[in-house]
């Protein structure tokens, strides 16, 4: 028998260069156009953080205005009703400005608490703990005492004044 001679033989390329994948034009443009959105969209979301910051001194304002309506509005009933308005109007207010936690407090919790309206100057800090004792007293006797409704109302509303200026 014969032999038979394959003639296949392995012919090594003369260029490595040509075993590299080509970039076409297509896709850097690919990439372009998505580096492109990427900025775009990353511009907008700083910008609209940056509008969004608020203004400090908005949600104190806002306070404010809302616990003098909320004094307009607290007209009649008896003492002990309005030394109850009294408190939550100034709580709320306490709360929505300053971040104080006394809204959902009992009075006995706040007094207690050493770092209860820190952030007002000593003087304005002194009269609203005695305001809110003398609330407190109000409130809970078993008495309703002699004492004008519209007297409390006039107290808390010179109180928030002074909290509101310092």
């Amino acid at each position: 028998m014969e032999e038979t001679r394959n003639s296949f033989e392995l012919v090594e390329s003369r260029d490595a260069i040509e075993l590299v994948p080509r970039w076409e034009a297509q896709a850097w443009w690919f990439f372009a156009g998505g580096g492109l959105i990427l900025a775009v969209v990353l511009t907008v979301v700083v910008l609209r953080r940056k509008k969004s910051v608020a203004d400090p001194h908005r949600e104190r304002r806002e306070a404010y205005r809302e616990a003098k309506e909320d004094f307009r509005e607290a007209q009649g009933g008896g003492v002990r009703d309005a030394a109850i308005r009294v408190s939550v109007i100034l709580r709320r207010y306490l709360a929505r400005s300053l971040g104080e936690p006394s809204l959902y407090e009992t009075h006995e919790e706040f007094i207690s608490r050493h770092d209860a309206l820190n952030s007002l100057p000593g003087d304005v800090r002194d009269e609203a703990a005695q305001f809110f004792g003398r609330l407190a007293a109000l409130k809970y006797a078993p008495v309703p005492p002699d004492a004008e409704p519209a007297a409390i109302r006039d107290g808390g509303l010179e109180l928030l004044e002074r909290m509101h200026a310092a």
